[in-house]
């Protein structure tokens, strides 16, 4: 298990040679390639690549209750009491998550000739000439190669969320209705308008409850579920 400063040491040398332009879709999913470029240990004439894909959902508003439930499960009681004050303090706080799947099923790894600034560049070239790939080449420690990974993914994720906060603000998603915010009230209508067995209302019960919403849903919920229940 590395320890926090191998960890911390990796993800500063990580080196972003080429940032996609092409940012998160804020309503659909968007596929990331990513080029990781090590050093080899040894052998200076020669690089290790590694080449994959990670897979972003699309972004979702999440309620503060269901971020406290589900993200702060292991913090201490003084990080939940800090959530809380600032909850206390912006009843309007909304939080975007993005679904990041690291998908192994595409993924490669190969040893190629050259330095790993002419691989890189390279390979940055590449990208670039190509508008419409989401994209990004990195440079760090063969070990610890998927904390360059993630920071690559930080950085992108931080450069895409304001162009995804802008978006859904144009459409209307983050005003608040009775206190939650709209995409979180059309994301629980199209569950219950697909809610059409039991197992599904099952899992719609658990959302409701991870919200911290099941009391405002409750009737329609019940009702819905004794409908299915006798059919």
């Amino acid at each position: 298990m590395p320890s926090y400063n191998e960890i911390w040491y990796a993800a500063r040398t990580t080196q972003i040679v080429y940032m996609p332009r092409k940012l998160l879709e804020t309503f659909g999913e968007t596929r990331v390639t990513y080029n990781v470029v090590s050093s080899m240990e040894d052998d200076d004439g020669h690089v290790r690549l590694r080449t994959g894909l990670v897979k972003s959902a699309r972004p979702l508003v999440l309620t503060p209750h269901y971020f406290r439930q589900q993200m702060l499960e292991n913090f201490g009681d003084e990080a939940q009491s800090y959530f809380d004050h600032i909850l206390s303090r912006q009843d309007n706080l909304r939080i975007l998550q993005y679904g990041l799947c690291f998908m192994k099923q595409e993924y490669s790894e190969e040893v190629v000739g050259g330095t790993v600034a002419d691989v890189a560049d390279q390979l940055a070239r590449v990208a670039q000439d190509d508008m419409n790939d989401v994209r990004g080449v990195i440079i760090g420690l063969d070990r610890y190669w998927e904390v360059s990974l993630m920071t690559f993914i930080n950085a992108l994720v931080k450069q895409s969320a304001p162009g995804n906060v802008r978006d859904m603000t144009r459409d209307g998603l983050l005003g608040l209705d009775h206190g939650v915010p709209v995409a979180v009230r059309m994301e629980i209508d199209a569950d219950f308008d697909n809610c059409d067995t039991l197992s599904k209302a099952e899992d719609l019960g658990r959302k409701l409850r991870d919200y911290g919403l099941f009391e405002q849903y409750e009737d329609r919920f019940y009702g819905l579920y004794m409908q299915l229940k006798r059919s």
